[in-house]
């Protein structure tokens, strides 16, 4: 090549040899599901499954609490919470929470990781995790989980019966399966923890009773749970599991989570057991034997949280959770000093304390002149809410109740 020639491929960038030739950028290498999680891969008539097992000592603490402390609980109290029959015992209960592609249910939603945790003989507490990794191995792994359930002889679970159970069922049926772990006792404690701290707390989900109840602290390996139907589909389409250990992670301290609320659930409603209870607690247990017409338990639970309460709206809550009682019983006497004591303080909820006064003396007391009293104190009390259609309201019925109660007694 002449020299003038090669002078001018070079001005223009032309150079000879690859030498100077950038290498292309390098693509993100995928990581594999295996080379993350240490897991055993079971093969079944219908092909393989993969699951991950961890084991936790008996005296391995979540939420300041040991986990195998959920094996010393009344097994009747536990029954009674699943509304079951006899005694549900935990050594040969099942706790189980699945991670699913979705939350709308139905067909066209797979559950791709379905934990299960359990007790064994040792007290030793195991964690199975059931991971699908590709939807083609449903088949294997549900008839898998479907012979290990059927180990157990209850369920326990958080929000299970409205969520996991009939997702489960679903694709146990789609799969021709029909386990009999379906049909057996369930404990699903989302149920009892809403009768006890409902109104207390702003949300009942477990990642609140673990901030506000049980003392959970979930490190950076967590991860929201409303993400992780998108990284399951980006992990099928892409087969980079980067993110599975975080999920899986999350799977865990949810079960982990349940044993521990399983244990303070038992403890609280079991009144044999010496276990404090806050009078807000206290409380919330009357509530929950009134609505099953368990007056004995009932009224015991209403007069602790009375004497206990070190505030004025757990007090006054409680005496007129245990005068309604009363008046329902037609014990309408022994629910008027409790009336009084609410009716006396100046919270607005001390109006409904002065109506029922008011019904009290003007039909059982027959002293219309209390009834009155108690009409124009809760008129007083009313004119304190907040301008609106509620005050308008309640102002004209106790105005009504009022004028009524002045012709009764002149008539008289």
């Amino acid at each position: 090549m002449a020299t003038d020639l090669r002078s001018k491929l070079k001005k223009l960038g032309v150079q000879q040899g690859a030498r100077h030739i950038a290498a292309p950028p390098r693509l993100r290498r995928r990581t594999g599901l295996e080379g993350l999680i240490d897991g055993e891969i079971i093969e079944t008539d219908f092909g393989h499954t993969f699951v991950h097992t961890e084991r936790y000592a008996p005296d391995y603490v979540h939420g300041g609490h040991a986990l195998a402390e959920a094996l010393g609980q009344s097994g009747a109290v536990a029954a009674r919470l699943a509304e079951a029959d006899g005694e549900l015992d935990l050594t040969r209960a099942v706790f189980i929470d699945t991670e699913t592609t979705g939350l709308a249910g139905g067909t066209g939603t797979y559950a791709f990781v379905i934990g299960l945790g359990a007790f064994e003989a040792d007290r030793t507490f195991r964690v199975r995790q059931y991971f699908l990794r590709t939807p083609d191995e449903e088949a294997a792994m549900l008839n898998h989980l479907a012979e290990t359930l059927d180990g157990y002889d209850a369920l326990v679970s958080f929000n299970g019966r409205g969520f996991d159970l009939p997702l489960l069922t679903t694709r146990f049926t789609l799969a021709r399966l029909f386990p009999r772990i379906l049909t057996a006792p369930h404990l699903d404690l989302l149920l009892p923890a809403r009768r006890l701290w409902r109104g207390r707390l702003a949300s009942c989900s477990l990642s609140s009773l673990e901030d506000h109840i049980l003392g959970v602290r979930r490190d950076q390996a967590d991860i929201d749970g409303a993400l992780i139907p998108q990284l399951y589909i980006d992990y099928v389409r892409t087969g980079d599991a980067s993110e599975m250990p975080r999920v899986l992670y999350h799977n865990a301290v949810d079960i982990l989570s349940m044993v521990t609320l399983a244990a303070h659930l038992i403890r609280l409603f079991d009144r044999a057991a010496e276990a404090d209870r806050a009078p807000g607690d206290l409380l919330a247990l009357g509530r929950w034997h009134a609505a099953r017409d368990q007056i004995e338990q009932a009224e015991a639970y209403f007069r602790q949280a009375i004497d206990l309460a070190d505030d004025a709206e757990t007090h006054h809550a409680a005496a007129l959770q245990l005068a309604t009682l009363y008046k329902q019983l037609q014990r309408r006497a022994e629910a008027v000093p409790l009336w009084q004591a609410v009716a006396d303080a100046p919270e607005i909820s001390a109006i409904d304390a002065c109506v029922e006064l008011a019904k009290y003396f003007e039909w059982h007391g027959r002293d219309l002149p209390h009834a009155l009293h108690w009409t124009e104190h809760a008129l007083t009390l009313a004119g304190q809410l907040p301008p609106g259609f509620e005050r308008d309201e309640m102002q004209a019925a106790l105005e009504h109740r009022r004028q009524r109660l002045i012709r009764k007694s002149a008539i008289e």
